[in-house]
């Protein structure tokens, strides 16, 4: 039988690797981009002609 202190230094120890799982897999499954939009007016208008997000590729 194991004493009181390997088993509170086991489940530290458990506790410790566990924490922030939910988290991760949370973020791994759905992602961290932020929900505010990245691709504005303001920003299209600053942006170097070349850059533009609206032109796509050149259609054969």
């Amino acid at each position: 039988m194991a004493s009181n202190t390997q088993e509170t230094m086991y489940k530290r120890k458990l506790r410790a690797k566990n924490a922030g799982a939910k988290r991760k897999i949370a973020l791994e499954n759905k992602g961290t981009t932020p929900v505010f939009p990245i691709h504005t007016a303001e920003a299209d208008a600053n942006a170097p002609a070349q850059v533009s997000p609206k032109v796509g590729p050149a259609k054969a």
